[in-house]
């Protein structure tokens, strides 16, 4: 992070914190010719060196709240599935109908209500149709008997 010309590195590349550009070359002359050309005229050239220090550290906060909106999301979707996963394992194992992830999803939802309403959202993202079931369960399938030809290679 570059108290003077407002940079800071995200996946190693330097990003403009006034503008959210990223430099392609990691070089200082670019780094401060695009702040010049950029921002030159702006009101972070008369700042004092604690003004711009306070100013950097609310940017770099405001752009990893930016960044952690993505991760959120991703996070929510990549937890979705395990659930699917989770579901269509259990439906499998326990040899019951396809027909019955909606009566599983149904009771998540109902349980969703009474514990944690304000995550019903979430819940409802899972999916549970009969076509990611029976692709999930091809997976886990796929999965197990690699698993067992590896075991049986090590004999």
């Amino acid at each position: 992070m570059d108290l003077e010309i407002f940079f800071t590195v995200v996946k190693d590349k330097p990003v403009c914190l006034i503008c959210n550009e990223a430099i392609a070359v990691f070089k200082d002359y670019d780094i401060s010719r695009h702040f010049t050309s950029k921002h030159n005229n702006s009101n972070y050239e008369a700042m004092s060196e604690y003004e711009r220090k306070q100013n950097v550290e609310s940017l770099c906060k405001r752009l990893s709240g930016r960044q952690n909106v993505f991760k959120k999301v991703n996070t929510i979707q990549e937890a979705a599935t395990h659930a699917s996963y989770i579901v269509a394992y259990n439906i499998a194992k326990n040899n019951k109908a396809l027909s019955d992830e909606e009566f599983v999803k149904q009771c998540m939802l109902q349980v969703c209500d009474v514990l944690c309403p304000d995550k019903k959202n979430i819940f409802q993202t899972v999916s549970l149709s009969r076509k990611t079931v029976t692709s999930r369960i091809e997976a886990i399938d796929k999965s197990l008997t690699s698993q067992l030809e590896l075991k049986i290679g090590q004999f």
